[in-house]
């Protein structure tokens, strides 16, 4: 796969897998752009396979319902892809120990991507997750 092919498969992963919140749509699409083996690195955590992958998704949208990315770069060079993303969303589910809170939060987040065949083999993601703790009232913010 190029460089150019890599791009444009993120571009249609971010723009139809982030966006669906339907879990029988998402499992379609999970199968066509990531691979069964992944391999997800976020938050100091190694996790495989799609499923736990599908599971991880899933679990946002239980937290974050109305949870929105929106991608603002793509930059791709061979079988890498990083992607920097704002997350819009707001928490009415448990965020681990941290009850609904009813507020939203905006935060940016960033991942680099590897992909292989053109599916996605690994991810590498970063959220800001201070500013999430913060605007959900689970730490003080900065005065």
């Amino acid at each position: 796969m190029t460089t150019e092919s890599n791009r444009r498969i993120m571009e249609r992963f971010t723009s139809e897998f982030l966006t669906t919140d339907d879990p029988a749509e998402a499992a379609r699409l999970a199968e066509q752009w990531i691979h069964p083996d992944i391999t997800l690195h976020f938050a100091g955590t190694e996790q495989h396979g799609r499923e736990t992958y599908l599971a991880v998704v899933a679990s946002n949208r239980v937290k974050f319902p109305d949870l929105v990315w929106t991608v603002d770069q793509i930059v791709a060079d061979g079988d890498s892809v990083a992607v920097r993303y704002t997350l819009r969303a707001t928490q009415l589910g448990d965020f681990g120990d941290i009850p609904p809170s009813g507020k939203p939060v905006v935060a940016q987040s960033m991942a680099f991507y590897r992909l292989a065949d053109g599916k996605i083999v690994e991810e590498r993601a970063q959220l800001d997750m201070l500013s999430v703790l913060q605007q959900i009232g689970a730490i003080p913010g900065a005065e």
